[in-house]
C-alpha cells in the first residue's frame, strides 16, 4: 500500500513540475511578445546608471540623501527615454541596483582580503 502511495505521489509531483514548466514558458513568451521584458530591462539599466552615478557623486552623504538623489536622477533618465514607472517599481529597482553594487564591492573585498592573508 505504501509503495502505491509513493508511486502515486511521485507521478503527481512529476505532473505538477511539468505543468509549472509549461505555464512558465507560456508566461515568458507572452511577456516577451508584449515587450514587457525589454521595458523592464531598460528600466533596470537606467536605474543602475542613476544609482552608480549617485554613489560616485555623493559618496560622503548618508543613505537618505543618496536615495533621494538616486530617485530624482532615475526618474529624469526614465522620463528622458519615455518610460513610465510606478513608485513601488522604482523603489524595487533601486534596491536591486544597490544590492548588485554592494555584492560587487563585497566580492572584490573578499578577493583582496584573501590576497593579503596569503602574504
Amino acid at each position: 500500500m505504501e509503495q502505491v502511495q509513493a508511486a502515486l505521489f511521485s507521478a503527481l509531483a512529476t505532473i505538477f513540475v511539468t505543468l509549472i514548466a509549461v505555464i512558465t514558458k507560456k508566461v515568458v513568451a507572452f511577456l516577451d511578445e508584449k515587450g514587457i521584458t525589454e521595458k523592464l530591462s531598460k528600466k533596470q539599466y537606467l536605474v543602475d546608471i542613476a544609482v552608480n552615478a549617485v554613489e560616485q557623486i555623493y559618496q560622503n552623504e548618508n543613505g537618505a540623501v543618496k536615495l533621494a538623489n538616486a530617485r530624482k536622477e532615475a526618474i529624469k533618465l526614465l522620463n528622458d527615454n519615455g518610460l513610465d514607472i510606478t513608485e513601488s517599481e522604482l523603489q524595487n529597482l533601486i534596491e536591486a541596483a544597490v544590492k548588485a553594487m554592494n555584492d560587487s564591492i563585497n566580492s572584490t573585498k573578499v578577493g583582496v582580503i584573501e590576497l593579503e592573508e596569503e602574504k
